[in-house]
């Protein structure tokens, strides 16, 4: 196990919450996990409100908005990037130095789930092959999640 894999108290930066709950999930899962996690967004409060809202009964130690605080970075053992930041923000490579270990949700996502995770990409048909998929594992009997840009397409949520 290493550094990474614990997250009890460690210092944790999501790095854009977003308007439609972008670093919601993550921010409530490292608060789950008990690391000390800070959210900051370049938006105003008021904007994000319902992604805040959704945070409520979270233990989130600071909310940050507007211009990003470098001492969010410096100080930070993790930093969450939501899919929306530039790879070139400067604050990452702040966080960089000072030793934080920078990732998304995805990767942490694809790193601690407890299943097998099948993904499809590519530019045309993700949605019908996902779902695909997902039909054929559930006739399978096997639990399954299918997750991703796909709610319209799949409805099914069954627990088989």
């Amino acid at each position: 196990m290493n550094r990474y894999d614990d997250f009890n108290r460690i210092r944790a930066t999501v790095m854009g919450l977003g308007r439609f709950g972008g670093g919601v999930a993550v921010a409530r899962w490292l608060a789950e996990k008990r690391a000390a996690v800070t959210v900051c967004d370049t938006a105003d409060e008021e904007s994000l409100r319902e992604s805040i809202g959704e945070l409520a009964d979270c233990r989130i130690d600071a909310f940050h908005f507007g211009p990003h605080r470098e001492e969010d970075f410096r100080e930070a053992d993790l930093v969450v990037v939501n899919p929306a930041v530039r790879p070139g923000n400067p604050m990452l490579e702040v966080a960089r130095r000072g030793g934080a270990r920078v990732t998304s949700e995805i990767e942490l996502f694809m790193r601690h789930c407890p299943g097998e995770i099948t993904a499809v990409t590519g530019s045309n048909g993700k949605s019908t092959t996902a779902a695909m998929i997902a039909a054929i594992y559930r006739a399978a009997g096997r639990r399954t999640y299918l997750g991703g840009n796909i709610a319209a397409v799949c409805s099914d949520r069954s627990t088989k």
